[in-house]
C-alpha cells in the first residue's frame, strides 16, 4: 500500500512541476475607444487552426492570455458578434504585452488555404461555444466522436463526461432533452457533420434559467446546436443481431427533423442484460466493461419510445414530450454467506435464493414553456408512470451458532401488484424591470398508488435450548399505498447591489399516505385464503404539515461567490394506527431549523475551491415510533420506540479544481466530513434459538470522513494523444450502537487507488489499460471478532483497431479481477475477455460485425460487503459465454440531398 501511495504521489509531483511559462495581456476597445467585455481571445496554429488557447476580456476590456511558448507559426484572433482583430506569430518565446487594441469590422481571414469565416470558439459570460467546423473527426462519426476532440473535455473509460474538471450532468439537443437528460442516446446517435456549434454552461435549475440568477452548481450542460442548414431531414439507425444459446439484440433509432420539429423514435429488445437503447460503436448492446454491468442475474429487456419537441405557437414551446414502454424479465439465483457480530460469538447464516420476475412499465413525460411577456414565464411539467410486476421465488436458510443449528427456514413466494404515480410541476417565472428583480411561485403535486398481493409458504424450525419449535406459514399478504403530496413555495428576490441580492422565501407541504397490510391464513377446507390474521395485519394512516419560512443572501464577484440559506420546519405529523385490533394514535409540532452555505473563490481561470456546509434534522419514520410488535417476519421481530429523538446531520464538504489547458493537465481534491447527533439505530438481540428481536434506539457520535484525489495529464504530438490518470479515495467511518444490550464501536477504512492510461494514435489505434485496489477493512470493540478485511484487485485492457479507413474495427476487452478473504465455497478470482471484429461497406452505411461474450467462460460476479455489525459474502447468478453476429445499417437524409453511393 505505501508503496502504492509513493509512486501516485511521486508522479502527480512530477506532473505538477509543469506551470504556464508565458502571457499575451493587452486591452481591447472598439471603434469609438470604449472598453470591449467579453470579447473572445484565442491563438491559432497557423498550419491546421487547432487552437492553442483561449480566454475572454474583463469588464475594462483587458486579457492576459496564458500559452507555453510557441515554436511555429500562429495566430492572435480576437472577435465580438461584429468586429475583430488578427495578429500573426512566427513564434513566441517570451511573454508579450501588446498595445492598446482597436477592433475592425470583421473579414474573412486565410491561413494555408484554411478558411475561417467563424470564430473557433466564443465565450460569453459562463457560457464557452465552440464552433463544429473547427473540429476535425472521421466523416462517419457521432457527436460523441466530436465532443472528444474539444479541449478540456474528457470521457473516462466508465462514460463519465468532464470539462474543464467539471462533471457534466445534462446533455441537450438545441437547448431541449433529448430522451434523457445523461443525452447518451444523443452522443452514439446523431451525426457530428449536423452539428453547428457546441455550448458549455454551467448546469442550471428552472428558476436559474428564467430568471437569470447565477447558478449554484458545480456541474456543467453540453447543449448540441444543429446546423440550420442541415435541419431537415431524416436520420435512421437499424441494429439486429442473433447469438448462440438463443441469445439477441436489437435496435431501431428513428429521427425527423425541420426546424423546431424533432420527432424521434426508438425500439430496442435483448436478452443481454443491456437496458440502453443506443448502441457502442465497437461492441454494440453488448457495451464496454461487461463483467460489472451484467451483475444481478440474466435480463430480457424490450422498450419502445418517442420524443417529441416543437414550438407551439408564437410565445409557447413544446420542451418535451416523451412516451415510453418497457417490459423486462429477470432470473435471478443467488447464494450469501453472512456472520453477524455478537460479544461473545459469531452467528453464521448460510442461504440460497432464486427468482423470476416480470415488469410492463409505461412512462409518460411532458413539459410545456410559455412566455407571457417579455418578463414572464410559465413552465408547467406533467408526467404519469404505470408499473405492472409478477415474480416467483424461492428461498432457504440456515443459522448456526458455534457449528450448533440454531435454526432453517425454506419459502416459497409469488407476488403480483401495480403501481400508478402521478406528479405535475408548475413554475412562475417574473423578472421585474429592476435588473435581479424576481418573483417566482412554485406548484408541485404527486398521487400514487400501490397494490400488491403476496403468497408466502414458508417452513420454519427453531432449536432452542427447550426444545425445537415450527413456525409454518401458508398466507397470502395484501398491501396497500396511497400517498398523496403537494407543496406550494414562493420566492421574491431583491437587489442589493450589483452583485449582492437577498431572498425571502416561504414553502408549504402537505402529505397524506395511507398504509394497509392485510393477511390471510390458507383455509384447508375451503381451499381459499380466506382465514384473516388479525395479529399480522395493520393499517396506518398519515397527515403530515410542514410551513418553511427562508431567507437567503447572494454575492457573486468576479473572483469569489457565497450564498447562505436559513430555513425553519414548522411541522405537525397526526398518525392513526391499527395493530392486532387496538388503536395507537401519534400526535408530534416540531419546529426545527437548517441551513446551508456555500462559498467558492477562483484563483485564476480554471482554478477555483468551493466549501459547503449544511444542516438539517430528520424525523423519524412513524413505523419506527409506534410501540407495536411486528411478526410479520417469522426470523426478525420489529418493535417501534415512541421517545425517539429527531436526527441531526452536519455536513462539510471542500473541493478544489484545477484546469490547466496550455499543460493539459487537470486534477482535483474532494474532502468530506458528517458528523450525526441522536442517529437512529437498530436495538438488536437474539434468543436462544437465533431470532432477531429488533426495536429502536438513539445514539449519537456517528462520522464519516472522506478525501478523493484525481490528476489526468494529456500528452499530444502529431497525431498521438496519451492520457495519464492516477486517482485516490479514502473513507473513513466511525459507529456505535447496540447489541444483545450492550454497545460495540467499529471503525471501517476503506483505500481506493487507481492508474487509468489512454494511448490513442487517431483513426488507427486506442489502448485503454487500466489498475483500481479497493482494500477495506474494519476495527470493532465488544465483538468476539476484532476485524475483517477485504481486498479487491481490477486490470483491465481495452484496445480498439481501426484498419483499411476504419472499415475494419477489430475491440478487444480484457480484465482479471480477484477478491481475498472471500469465505470457503466462493471463487476468489477470474478472467474475463470479450472481442469484436467488424466491418463496413456501402459507404460506411452498413456493419457486420462478429462478438465474443466473455471469451473464456470465467465470468463471475462474487463480492464482500463489510458493515459496523456483519460482513457478507454473496455470489450471483451471472451471464456467460455467447457468440453473436450483427447487422447494422445508418441512413441519413438531410435537406433532400441523398446519400452517395459508392
Amino acid at each position: 500500500m505505501k508503496k502504492i501511495l509513493l509512486l501516485l504521489f511521486g508522479l502527480f509531483s512530477f506532473l505538477m512541476i509543469h506551470a504556464q511559462k508565458l502571457h499575451i495581456d493587452g486591452k481591447v476597445y472598439d471603434l469609438e475607444k470604449k472598453p470591449v467585455e467579453n470579447a473572445t481571445i484565442y491563438l491559432l496554429k497557423a498550419k491546421d487552426s487547432s487552437i492553442i488557447n483561449y480566454t475572454a476580456t474583463s469588464k475594462e476590456g483587458k486579457f492576459s492570455l496564458k500559452i507555453d511558448e510557441v515554436s511555429e507559426p500562429s495566430l492572435l484572433k480576437i472577435d465580438t458578434e461584429k468586429s475583430s482583430y488578427s495578429k500573426s506569430f512566427e513564434k513566441i518565446e517570451q511573454s508579450l504585452s501588446l498595445d492598446d487594441i482597436t477592433l475592425e469590422s470583421k473579414k474573412v481571414i486565410n491561413i494555408d488555404e484554411v478558411k475561417i469565416t467563424v470564430s473557433p470558439v466564443k465565450i460569453k459570460n459562463d457560457t464557452i461555444e465552440f464552433n463544429a467546423s473547427a473540429i476535425k473527426v472521421r466523416p462517419d462519426s457521432q457527436v460523441e466522436e466530436l465532443l472528444k476532440q474539444i479541449p478540456g473535455v474528457e470521457v473516462s473509460n466508465d462514460g463519465k463526461i468532464t470539462a474543464n474538471g467539471k462533471t457534466v450532468d445534462q446533455i441537450m439537443v438545441n437547448g431541449k432533452v433529448f430522451f434523457d437528460k445523461d443525452g447518451k442516446i444523443a452522443l452514439q446517435n446523431l451525426p457530428a457533420d449536423i452539428i453547428k456549434n457546441i455550448q458549455f454552461t454551467t448546469t442550471k435549475t428552472k428558476e436559474e434559467e428564467f430568471t437569470g440568477k447565477a447558478p449554484k452548481s458545480q456541474n456543467t450542460t453540453i447543449n448540441f446546436n444543429i446546423d440550420e442548414k442541415k435541419n431537415k431531414g431524416l436520420m435512421s439507425k437499424i441494429l439486429a443481431g442473433y447469438g448462440s444459446d438463443k441469445r439477441y439484440e436489437g435496435n431501431i433509432f428513428l429521427n425527423y427533423f425541420k426546424g423546431d420539429t424533432k420527432i424521434s423514435l426508438l425500439a430496442s429488445s435483448n436478452n443481454i442484460n443491456s437496458k440502453n437503447a443506443s448502441a457502442d460503436n465497437v461492441f454494440d448492446s453488448m457495451g464496454r466493461g461487461g463483467a460489472q454491468k451484467s451483475a444481478g442475474g440474466i435480463q430480457k429487456y424490450s422498450t419502445i419510445g418517442l420524443n417529441y419537441n416543437d414550438k407551439l405557437g408564437k410565445n409557447s414551446d413544446l420542451d418535451n414530450l416523451s412516451l415510453r414502454y418497457t417490459d423486462s424479465d429477470g432470473e435471478t439465483r443467488s447464494k450469501v454467506s453472512k456472520t453477524t457480530l455478537l460479544p461473545n460469538n459469531t452467528l453464521q447464516t448460510n442461504s440460497e435464493s432464486s427468482n423470476n420476475s416480470e415488469s410492463k412499465q409505461y412512462n409518460f413525460n411532458g413539459s410545456v414553456r410559455i412566455n407571457l411577456d417579455s418578463l414572464t414565464n410559465i413552465y408547467i411539467s406533467p408526467s404519469f408512470s404505470k408499473t405492472e410486476n409478477f415474480s416467483l421465488g424461492n428461498s432457504k436458510s440456515f443459522t448456526l451458532k458455534d457449528d450448533k443449528l440454531l435454526n432453517e427456514s425454506q419459502s416459497s413466494t409469488q407476488t403480483q401488484g401495480d403501481n400508478n404515480t402521478f406528479g405535475s410541476s408548475i413554475y412562475l417565472f417574473r423578472n421585474f424591470k429592476k435588473k435581479k428583480r424576481t418573483l417566482t411561485a412554485t406548484i408541485n403535486s404527486s398521487i400514487s398508488e400501490s397494490k400488491n398481493d403476496n403468497i408466502n409458504k414458508s417452513l420454519n424450525t427453531f432449536y432452542g435450548e427447550s426444545g425445537t419449535t415450527t413456525d409454518n406459514r401458508n398466507q397470502l399478504q395484501k398491501t396497500l399505498s396511497q400517498n398523496s403530496n403537494y407543496s406550494f413555495s414562493t420566492e421574491y428576490t431583491e437587489p442589493l447591489s450589483d452583485s449582492a441580492t437577498v431572498t425571502l422565501g416561504l414553502e408549504y407541504s402537505s402529505k397524506i399516505s395511507r398504509d394497509l397490510r392485510d393477511f390471510n391464513d390458507f383455509d384447508p377446507i375451503t381451499g381459499k385464503y380466506s382465514q384473516y390474521n388479525t395479529n399480522l395485519s395493520n393499517s396506518v394512516d398519515q397527515k403530515f404539515n410542514q410551513l418553511s419560512p427562508s431567507l437567503s443572501l447572494y454575492l457573486y464577484k468576479k473572483k469569489f461567490s457565497s450564498w447562505a440559506t436559513v430555513n425553519f420546519d414548522i411541522s405537525d405529523m397526526d398518525v392513526s394506527s391499527v395493530f392486532k385490533g387496538q388503536e395507537y394514535d401519534l400526535q408530534k409540532n416540531f419546529v426545527l431549523p437548517r441551513y446551508a452555505a456555500n462559498f467558492q473563490y477562483s484563483f485564476a481561470e480554471r482554478k477555483s475551491l468551493s466549501l459547503t456546509n449544511s444542516a438539517s434534522f430528520t424525523i423519524p419514520d412513524p413505523g419506527k415510533l409506534i410501540p407495536y410488535r411486528d411478526e410479520a417476519n417469522p426470523l426478525i421481530t420489529y418493535t417501534g420506540n415512541p421517545d425517539l429523538k429527531n436526527t441531526w446531520v452536519n455536513e462539510t464538504n471542500l473541493s478544489y479544481n484545477s484546469f490547466n489547458m496550455i499543460k493539459n493537465i487537470n486534477y482535483y481534491i474532494v474532502a468530506g466530513f458528517t458528523y450525526r447527533n441522536n442517529d437512529v439505530t437498530n436495538f438488536s438481540q437474539y434468543d436462544n434459538s437465533g431470532k432477531q428481536i429488533v426495536t429502536y434506539s438513539n445514539i449519537s457520535g456517528n462520522k464519516t470522513f472522506n478525501v478523493s484525489f484525481g490528476l489526468t495529464k494529456i500528452f499530444k504530438w502529431n497525431d498521438n494523444k496519451l492520457s495519464i490518470s492516477p486517482k485516490f479515495g479514502m473513507n473513513y467511518s466511525y459507529n456505535n450502537g447496540f447489541i444483545e444490550g450492550e454497545t460495540f464501536k467499529s471503525r471501517s477504512y476503506n483505500f481506493t487507488p487507481g492508474l487509468n492510461l489512454n494511448y490513442e494514435i487517431k483513426n488507427k489505434f486506442t489502448i485503454k489499460p487500466s489498475y483500481s485496489l479497493g482494500y477495506s477493512f474494519s476495527d470493532y470493540t465488544n465483538y468476539n471478532v476484532d476485524r475483517a478485511n477485504t481486498a479487491i484487485q481490477s486490470l483491465k485492457l481495452e484496445m480498439t483497431n481501426y484498419l483499411f479507413q476504419s472499415r475494419f474495427v477489430i475491440g478487444n476487452d480484457f480484465s482479471y479481477n480477484t477478491n481475498s478473504n472471500i469465505a470457503p465455497g466462493f471463487k476468489k478470482d477470474f478472467y474475463f475477455w470479450n472481442t469484436s471484429l467488424g466491418y463496413s461497406f456501402y459507404n460506411k452505411q452498413f456493419t457486420a460485425r462478429i462478438k465474443i461474450y466473455d471469451v473464456l467462460n470465467q465470468n463471475q460476479s462474487v463480492k464482500r460487503t463489510i458493515t459496523d455489525s456483519y460482513f457478507e459474502d454473496r455470489e450471483e447468478l451471472i451471464l456467460k459465454r455467447y457468440i453473436m453476429f450483427s447487422l447494422s445499417m445508418k441512413l441519413n437524409k438531410f435537406a433532400g440531398k441523398k446519400p452517395k453511393k459508392k
